[in-house]
């Protein structure tokens, strides 16, 4: 990443109507992986990817500031968080209403965290880093600017793979058991979902699954909701609903169904796996 030369700057666009796209609803949430062998915690916006790529937000801008006491794992620590999230706070601020630009995500990752926008222009992008930077003179600010019209850095770098997405739905729906007072720790009748591409690897999944002792539900029901993955199959497994359960359960089977060129496509605890019902 190159540095570049800060400045005190300010565009005099505060008090221009803000574009719909940063009046939009919003929907956060955090995930984490690698990215170029290190360990990266990721927090995205998923709502625009509903309207995205928005091809005259074709201008990405990435913004980043150093950690000052990373963990080995290079995120940060709960004693200087507090403070990091104040400089992103202000950092989104300033894009937002002097910019016009859309915070798409942020990334801790190697002792840094870095903030990604998208923009309409990218007149004011570079000048508006120097104002961050001297209102937080005590870090180290950085840099980068692309032209990205079709989205690639968010739908191929950013966007979480279907693994992340599901473990990501799998904590909100704990979360939700939780607070309805439901008791993770029971043991329960969970259905399980996947989808094939052709009914001899449906086939071949489903008895080895009913050898491992899964009970199949359905094995011979074709969906055309799910492009190129028309051929379901349901299986039933009996396992708690930890975090540590779910978190094994969903590992277990995405590597599971890989083998036969299938997907998973989440679960319900509704016995009869009635396909109306919501799962995830």
């Amino acid at each position: 990443m190159e540095d570049k030369d800060f400045i005190e700057f300010t565009t005099g666009l505060e008090e221009e109507e803000l574009p719909e796209i940063n009046k939009m609803a919003e929907d956060w949430d955090t995930y984490v992986t690698y990215l170029d062998d290190e360990k990266a915690l990721i927090m995205i916006e998923l709502e625009v990817a509903k309207i995205a790529p928005i091809t005259t937000y074709y201008h990405l801008l990435g913004i980043q500031f150093t950690i000052k006491n990373p963990t080995e794992d290079g995120f940060y620590t709960a004693e200087e968080q507090p403070r990091l999230f104040e400089i992103e706070d202000r950092i989104v601020a300033v894009y937002r209403d002097e910019a016009h630009a859309k915070h798409v995500a942020s990334i801790t990752t190697g002792g840094t965290r870095m903030l990604y926008f998208y923009a309409e222009s990218d007149e004011f992008l570079a000048g508006l880093v120097g104002k961050i930077a001297s209102e937080f003179d005590d870090y180290e600010f950085n840099y980068l600017l692309d032209k990205d019209a079709p989205w690639n850095f968010y739908f191929n770098v950013l966007y979480p793979s279907l693994l992340d997405m599901q473990i990501m739905k799998n904590r909100r729906m704990l979360r939700l058991m939780a607070e309805k007072g439901e008791d993770l720790t029971q043991v329960r009748e969970v259905t399980h979902w996947f989808y094939f591409d052709n009914g001899a690897s449906r086939k071949q999944a489903s008895v080895r699954m009913r050898d491992g002792g899964c009970e199949i539900l359905d094995d011979n029901f074709f969906d055309e909701r799910i492009p190129d993955y028309n051929f379901g199959l349901r299986v039933l497994i009996k396992h708690n609903m930890t975090q540590e359960t779910m978190l094994e359960v969903t590992y277990a089977l995405y590597d599971f169904v890989e083998k036969y060129g299938g997907i998973y496509d989440g679960w319900n605890i509704i016995p009869d796996g009635d396909p109306e019902t919501d799962f995830v």
